[in-house]
């Protein structure tokens, strides 16, 4: 028996190494998808209240939908489904709705709530046999079909409504794991459905510590928290000692460059990451190549509709065919549930490589700091706090970067997270990280020579409290620490509600 799983692995891999040489990656074959998804699209929609009030039966091609259609967001789907919700029959799709996924960075019953009919559960376990395929190829002497796999989820469920169950994605797919990869898979189903932390951590542990594990995922904050659970727990120095095969990092929902030293110092050696740009919504960007000199490059999954609206100008929206190679882009995506013409909000940029279409995301809408026309992304505030973290030589865990008013002048005001023992400096920090700014950003560097921005602030506060409020916050499965912060008032009701600050605490 052991003999023959183990043939029908070695055939499984080779099938997803074949499988991935057919994937649509290429422009000219994505060009041609998107017009047969549009057309899948409208039939799936035809009879509902959604395609009525689009006015869908006046569209016929792909080129139509994108100029005439309108991109909508949450809030205008939002009427829809409550609807749905309340048990209304053909109103986004015409099936049935089988979940409920539940948006990230809110708790419970205050998150956006996506409607999951079988059409999207199946286009996201589609999506994974496609990571698995190109991860196939991209580590060929890893066969993912055999080697251990640490995935950490959320609670499948978290509440049940009108007959409907509730829970995060990463929960809800922990439940359709494929039976090839289920005996391989660590934690069970069974340990990922236990609710109070600690325990369902000890079941981790206990499951997953002699087996032979060679890839983890999950969000990068998740894994550091269980790598240190693991070596508390055993009283070793280091992640390779127990898992000494563990090579490969596939992670989603927050950029990787923030954590990866840490990681790969838990584990001992350096890991290959590979990024997934996946959302309540849909897995979007599928893993091109390793993430590798602090970019990561994704290709589109090509089940997903696409349009893109420009940043700058007049917020035209173009289909795949207008897009312009190494350009900023709004993203929007039409999606078997009924969220049709979808803003993500997400900006993202295109280049091709030996034609194959690929992308970075650049950054979300409304976020980065703008305080005196500087804009400055998302990508160089972390840019400039990890450079600073190297060139201190400091242990600095996290960061939250903020306005704040000093002598009637607009300016930058970090707040940086470090182990309690940890002595810093505040004053020479501010100063290193304005330099360092300064020297990343043209504009920022312009505002600061002529005074418009005044000079970089720094608050240095123990890493315990940043610990504390992950603790109170990680049943959720899927949170994602916060980073940027728009207004100073909006900082002060962050702080006050989520970051103890005893007297002392601050410099």
């Amino acid at each position: 028996m052991f003999a023959v799983n183990t043939v029908i692995r070695s055939l499984g891999n080779k099938y997803l190494q074949t499988y991935s040489s057919f994937m649509t990656i290429k422009r000219t074959d994505l060009l041609e998808k998107q017009e047969a998804n549009f057309q899948s699209l409208k039939r799936g929609l035809m009879g509902t209240r959604l395609y009525k009030d689009l006015r869908l039966s006046h569209i016929h091609t792909y080129e139509e939908f994108v100029a005439h259609v309108p991109v909508l967001g949450y809030d205008d789907y939002a009427p829809y489904v409550d609807m749905v919700v309340a048990g209304h029959k053909n109103i986004l799709f015409k099936d049935k709705a089988s979940d409920f996924g539940l948006s990230s960075g809110t708790s419970g019953k205050d998150s956006k709530r996506v409607p999951y009919n079988e059409r999207m559960i199946k286009m996201f376990l589609k999506s994974q046999k496609r990571v698995a395929s190109r991860l196939s190829v991209l580590e060929p002497d890893l066969n993912l079909l055999k080697a251990g796999r640490l995935t950490f989820g959320s609670d499948p469920y978290l509440y049940t409504h009108n007959g409907y169950k509730f829970g995060y994605i990463s929960g809800i797919l922990s439940t359709r794991v494929p039976k090839t990869l289920v005996q391989n898979t660590y934690p069970s189903s069974a340990v990922l459905a236990i609710s109070n932390w600690d325990k369902k951590i000890e079941m981790l542990i206990e499951e997953a510590l002699n087996q032979d594990i060679q890839v983890v995922s999950g969000i990068p904050t998740y894994i550091i928290s269980i790598f240190e659970a693991v070596l508390a727990k055993t009283g070793r120095k280091s992640i390779r000692e127990i898992w000494p095969n563990l090579s490969v990092f596939v992670y989603a929902a927050t950029p990787i460059k923030q954590y990866k030293d840490r990681i790969d110092r838990l584990v001992g050696h350096e890991l290959n990451y590979y990024g997934l740009y996946a959302a309540t919504e849909a897995a979007i960007g599928l893993p091109y190549s390793k993430y590798e000199n602090g970019r990561q490059q994704y290709f589109l999954n090509p089940d997903l509709l696409y349009s893109f609206t420009e940043v700058d100008g007049k917020k035209k929206n173009l289909g795949l065919h207008e897009i312009e190679m190494n350009r900023p882009y709004f993203l929007n995506i039409g999606t078997p549930n009924g969220f049709a013409h979808y803003s993500m909000k997400d900006v993202v940029q295109f280049t091709e490589i030996n034609g194959d279409l690929v992308f970075e995301f650049v950054g979300r809408k409304s976020t980065g700091m703008n305080l005196a026309a500087e804009k400055v992304s998302d990508d160089e505030i972390l840019d400039c706090y990890l450079r600073t973290k190297n060139s201190s030589n400091l242990d600095l865990r996290h960061f939250f970067l903020s306005p704040t008013m000093e002598g009637g002048k607009a300016a930058y005001h970090w707040t940086l997270f470090s182990p309690s023992h940890t002595q810093a400096d505040a004053a020479a920090l501010a100063t290193i990280l304005d330099e360092d700014m300064q020297a990343i950003n043209a504009d920022y560097r312009d505002c600061r020579e002529v005074g418009v921005l005044g000079p970089a602030r720094v608050r240095v506060i123990s890493a315990d409290y940043l610990q504390k409020y992950f603790e109170q916050n990680r049943t959720k499965g899927q949170f994602k620490m916060k980073t940027t912060f728009e207004t100073a008032e909006e900082y002060i009701r962050f702080m006050a509600a989520n970051i103890e600050e005893p007297a002392g605490a601050l410099q």
